[in-house]
């Protein structure tokens, strides 16, 4: 059964004139007697108002407006389960239009539907609308949601809960039957919602691929990728063009080789090959020499902010030896607890004139601080001596290397030089074979950095691929969970308990008064994503007719009101019915207190203590049992 029930206590009003209005209600079952025009209907919309209705005042939809103008407050006495609270409205008070107060402590009206859904232990929890793969945001159910099922206004005598959407009316009965937080757990939303990012990102890795094959045809030559974009084929043709590049280079060693044996001497080869190997070996020379500076200079660098901070030190530590000297004299005048004069009790005392111990001899005392002081000086102005010698080391260091490294590029220079006439020839012979060489390498070199684009544009496919592998391996225990979950949620025993309810109350009619229900057995199917309730084998809505269709919602009331003593359910023990004087036409004021008797007779039962029926009627004449609430005024236009 539910945690708490809710049921009303009072229901209040406060005219303009500061005048109050004052309903009182019991638990069981509260009639609301007036003839027609009595303000039957406003007292229940103004408890619905109370609730949380959105709008600007309890009355906005008046034609004229003037209810709204004749009241300025409103406020209801409730009981939930043994505790009672005041709620009320102020919609004419500044910043009071939009807010609930409970027991004077203003919320916002979501803030107080979770308040009472906290207090009724009924969970918070969300549903989905139609198809929950559809990748729509979950809404939250709300107690006004629920509150469509307990409340049956005047004109909506049509549908369970008249304007709302199947998907809603489900979640709202799953949650009375106590099992929406199975079916709508939190692990099958992320389920969902695991799902659906999977799916976003294979067809945007699908599209991706697509449109990455057709770019790369155009940005790529030919013969580079023929079938597919991939990180094999990618592969392939990098292996491809460096192939080529290898075989460009050979031809241009060898165009250059044939040149130099056409134009220069044995001598002249012997010197020029020569100078390539010492060339090269200079390069390679002033290349350590550079890096090797690089270290020497981050290292000179380091030491001397490591200098720079031992001298602070220094400096911290001279500064604290001239402070005691300055301050060794001072003496404790007043006490640090209390704050009074501290006075020397014996002028030769050999104690501590504060606390009061022995003590030592003075040199020690006073020379314990200045030996602190110079061991630690000592030590700092060591480290200082070792860190001025080992930045003495590396400066000569770096000056060594950068005097090598100016040895190295001048001898570079002069290589160069040397070389430079016989570049000249070669170059003026085999310009043109050597241009064409150089100019296909560069067509290669292109296409190799158009590849490496291509390859770096793979790795966005990676990425997604890995994403999706991430989630589906998330996705495998949260399907195991819900799947379980599922397995143990009984729809058919929740069905059962609302169709013996609605059944039990048409049956109680006909005992009452024989032939009422001439139909067959009410049948409800409840499932996960379906809730049906059928007439035999018709949809309700389909079978019945005008007064049918009345006793048939009335046993849908009795039939939720029924789930208030099943274990895990979900149902508040209230229901609010504005019966219509006029329903379709037919007179209903001699059928009154048969169609209430059923709910007197449950209520009076001890499992149904503190729950609780508000119903309007004409008279209920003769109706025993119940808590009679009588409005005689009649409000004339």
């Amino acid at each position: 059964m539910t945690t708490a029930f809710l049921s009303i206590i009072s229901l209040n009003r406060r005219l303009a004139t500061g005048a109050p209005e004052r309903l009182l209600f019991e638990d069981g079952v509260n009639l609301l007697v007036g003839s027609p025009n009595t303000g039957k209907t406003k007292w229940l919309e103004t408890l619905d108002y109370l609730f949380g209705e959105p709008g600007a005042d309890p009355f906005e939809d008046d034609e004229d407006q003037g209810l709204a103008a004749k009241y300025d407050a409103a406020s209801a006495q409730i009981r939930v389960g043994e505790e009672t609270f005041w709620i009320s409205r102020r919609w004419k008070e500044a910043g009071g239009k939009g807010k609930i107060y409970v027991d004077q402590e203003p919320m916002l009206a979501k803030e107080f539907q979770h308040w009472l859904f906290e207090k009724l232990g009924i969970p918070l929890l969300h549903f989905p609308k139609g198809n929950p793969m559809s990748g729509q945001t979950w809404p939250e159910l709300s107690f006004r949601m629920l509150l469509r099922h307990i409340y049956r206004r005047q004109g909506f005598w049509t549908d369970l809960a008249d304007r709302q959407p199947e998907a809603e009316q489900l979640a709202c009965i799953l949650q009375f039957a106590g099992l929406a937080e199975h079916v709508f757990s939190e692990d099958y939303g992320t389920l969902v919602e695991y799902k659906l990012q999977v799916e976003r990102l294979k067809i945007r890795r699908e599209n991706y691929a697509l449109t990455l094959n057709e770019l790369a045809r155009e940005l790529l030559a030919d013969g580079d990728i023929q079938v597919d974009v991939s990180t094999v084929t990618i592969a392939a043709a990098q292996q491809r063009l460096e192939d080529q590049r290898q075989s460009l280079l050979a031809e241009r060693d060898i165009l250059l080789s044939q040149t130099a044996g056409a134009v220069l001497t044995t001598g002249q080869r012997s010197r020029v090959a020569e100078l390539g190997v010492q060339r090269a070996a200079t390069s390679v020379q002033i290349e350590n020499l550079s890096r090797r500076r690089n270290e020497v200079s981050d290292r000179l660098g380091e030491l001397q902010r490591y200098r720079s901070d031992l001298a602070e030190e220094i400096e911290r530590m001279t500064r604290a030896a001239d402070a005691g000297a300055i301050l060794s004299d001072l003496r404790i005048t007043h006490c640090p607890a209390c704050d009074q004069m501290v006075k020397t009790l014996s002028e030769h005392s050999a104690d501590c004139f504060l606390c009061h111990q022995h003590l030592p001899a003075e040199p020690i005392i006073d020379g314990m601080g200045a030996v602190r002081l110079r061991f630690e000086s000592d030590r700092l102005a060591g480290e200082l001596a070792e860190a001025d010698e080992l930045l003495a080391v590396i400066s000569r260091e770096a000056d060594k290397l950068s005097a090598d490294a100016a040895a190295a590029e001048k001898e570079l220079v002069e290589i160069d030089q040397e070389l430079r006439p016989a570049r000249s020839v070669i170059a003026a012979l085999a310009d043109d074979r050597i241009g064409a060489v150089d100019m296909r390498r560069g067509q290669l070199d292109e296409r190799e950095r158009q590849l490496v684009r291509v390859s770096d544009a793979l790795d966005v496919g990676v990425s997604l691929t890995s994403e999706i592998v991430r989630l589906e391996k998330l996705i495998e225990p949260l399907e195991t969970s819900v799947a379980a979950s599922a397995r143990a949620v009984d729809f058919d025993a929740a069905a059962a308990h609302l169709e013996d309810g609605m059944n039990a109350y048409l049956e109680a009619l006909n005992h009452l008064q024989p032939n009422t229900w001439r139909h067959n057995r009410v049948r409800v199917e409840l499932s996960s994503g379906t809730f049906r309730i059928l007439v035999g084998r018709r949809l309700w809505s389909k079978a019945l007719g005008g007064t049918d269709s009345l006793y048939f919602l009335m046993a849908y009331h009795y039939g939720l009101l029924t789930l208030s003593t099943v274990k895990g359910a979900h149902y508040p023990g209230l229901v609010v019915i504005d019966v219509p004087g006029d329903f379709l036409g037919e007179k209903i004021g001699d059928k009154e207190n048969f169609i209430v008797q059923p709910f007197i007779n449950m209520l009076a039962q001890e499992a149904y203590a503190g729950a609780q029926l508000i119903i309007t009627g004409a008279s209920f004449q003769g109706l025993t049992g119940a808590h009679f609430q009588h409005l005689p005024h009649v409000h004339i236009a």
